[in-house]
């Protein structure tokens, strides 16, 4: 499984970020983006000298305890549903089923 973080965009001198971070296995992905403030004291550089890698590096930090990184174990558990789901047509469609009588 490959995990891929990217920053979007930043806010109020990189204190708060938009994020996207998706999953993929030889199969599927899974994604999803979102907005983090970071707690007191993440930041430890000048604005000036921050580059996309350090903002990462702290998003997955703030966003982890214990060393479960809440953001990544959720995409994990959507991957692990997707390769057990059981696909079914919509029932409600024509000829998605046949009632038995």
């Amino acid at each position: 499984m490959i995990f891929t973080w990217k920053i979007l965009g930043v806010a109020d001198e990189c204190k708060s970020v938009h994020y996207f971070l998706s999953i993929t296995d030889e199969e599927n992905t899974v994604e999803t983006e979102g907005n983090h403030i970071f707690s007191d004291n993440v930041i430890t550089k000048p604005v000036e000298e921050i580059k996309e890698s350090d903002l990462i590096n702290w998003l997955e930090s703030d966003t982890s305890k214990d060393d479960v990184n809440e953001l990544k174990l959720n995409l994990e558990k959507q991957l692990k549903e997707l390769k057990n789901k059981k696909n079914i047509g919509l029932p409600w469609l024509a000829n998605t089923f046949k009632v038995q009588i």
